[in-house]
């Protein structure tokens, strides 16, 4: 019987591949003739096969210029050998699977064999999380961010005696510059070891570049990467940075520096903060969401798509007040989650450089939205460990004088311990 319930694991993990397969297909029938389809994706194929054959991965030619790290290059040289539909099918069916194991491990790792209620209650979250904003829209691009975001998921809530541990987060750093973030983190949580293999694996990475791709390593490295100019323009009202906020809200891109410096290293110590404190309350998925959170809103820019951090933290959310059988919670992570399933910031608003710096007011809180729904799920992870670390301590002090001292013949009664 119970080797009859073990088979059945490999063969729903299967089934679940499969599936994924059948709806990359149909994603490729349904968008091959989109514009957007395979955009991102096509951007790191033109990287791959820059560093295949020698030539300036860093050059300015359509599509966007190459933003990544030249280990990405190296990692994209495959997706030169298949064509854009081939390289969605590749692409769109690795993301459908990053995602449901994502969604598994925010779940806590529920077993999928004998009971069907776990299996139900992941396909139910894949199903929604598919309409999501940000996933939507990193299947159409056929961006990595589902997969970037499951590498560090399975690296930070692995046990913490794993000799692996921070591997995941330095490979996902060393795609895309901003998951080093988790480093901080990791350090102030005293988990040096795995602070010093993320460390590790982004250094050998560094260094792979550097054999592979010299010129292009010294060019990225030397000032490149730095260059936020490459990726888009700050005014976009489809990136939801608070750099962007910044921008738009005061209709201007010059001399904002060293306040969006300023307010960016606030919220970096005040996520990192929140971080460590749940962390510390054993509240590890929070504090990954928090982290995640804090890391998104200090980038330079932060495109709606990469936003996919969003699927953690609602399903933490919802956990909450499933276990607190809180209304409010579950009321406020229902408008999160139509917010995100709406899109404010596309209702009647252009994409252009010049007007997206003339906003009304109305206009700037529809482009701000997800920015500020981030800033919110920073106050209100405060607020909840707040209140718990409260009600800890009331029922401490609860404890302490709850049972007074009982004397007997001008001595302590044994039941009491001092």
């Amino acid at each position: 019987m119970v080797s009859g319930k073990l088979a059945s694991v490999p063969i729903r993990v299967l089934g679940l591949a499969l599936l994924a397969a059948v709806l990359a297909v149909a994603a490729a029938v349904l968008y091959q003739h989109n514009p957007g389809w395979m955009y991102d994706a096509r951007v790191y194929r033109n990287g791959g096969a820059a560093a295949l054959h020698g030539q300036d991965v860093y050059r300015r030619l359509p599509p966007p210029a190459f933003t990544y790290a030249p280990f990405a290059a190296l990692v994209f040289i495959p997706l030169t050998l298949l064509s854009t539909n081939g390289m969605g099918l590749l692409v769109t069916t690795a993301s459908l699977v990053c995602l449901a194991a994502s969604i598994w491990l925010c779940l806590g790792r529920p077993a999928l064999d004998g009971d069907r209620r776990p299996l139900a209650l992941c396909a139910s979250v894949c199903a929604l999380a598919l309409w999501v904003d940000p996933v939507s829209l990193t299947l159409l691009l056929g961006q990595v961010n589902l997969i970037l975001m499951f590498l560090v998921l399975l690296d930070l809530l692995a046990a913490d005696g794993s000799r692996w541990k921070g591997m995941g987060v330095g490979v996902a750093a060393a795609i895309k510059l901003t998951p080093a973030f988790f480093v901080l983190y990791l350090v102030l949580t005293r988990r040096l070891r795995a602070a010093a293999v993320a460390l590790a694996t982004m250094a050998a990475t560094v260094a792979l570049g550097f054999a592979a791709l010299p010129r292009d390593s010294s060019r990225y490295w030397g000032g490149v990467f730095l260059d936020s100019s490459r990726v888009g323009a700050p005014q976009n009202v489809r990136s939801q940075s608070l750099r962007s906020l910044l921008v738009r809200w005061l209709h201007t891109s010059q001399g904002l520096e060293p306040a969006w410096i300023l307010l960016g290293a606030a919220v970096a110590v005040g996520a990192l903060g929140l971080a460590v404190w749940a962390h510390r309350r054993g509240e590890e998925l929070l504090a990954i969401c928090v982290c995640a959170t804090g890391a998104l809103l200090i980038s330079p820019i932060t495109w709606q798509h990469h936003w996919v951090w969003i699927v953690p933290t609602l399903i933490w959310l919802g956990q909450r007040a499933w276990r607190t059988r809180s209304r409010l919670l579950l009321v406020i992570a229902g408008i999160i989650t139509a917010e995100f399933l709406a899109r404010p910031y596309i209702w009647g608003i252009a994409v252009d450089p010049v007007v997206d710096l003339r906003l009304g007011t109305w206009q700037l809180l529809q482009s701000s939205t997800y920015a500020i729904t981030a800033l919110f799920v920073l106050g209100l992870a405060g607020l909840i460990l707040w209140q718990d670390h409260r009600r800890q301590a009331g029922l401490v002090t609860s404890n302490q004088t709850s049972t007074p001292p009982e004397w007997t013949g001008g001595r302590p009664s044994r039941a009491v311990k001092y």
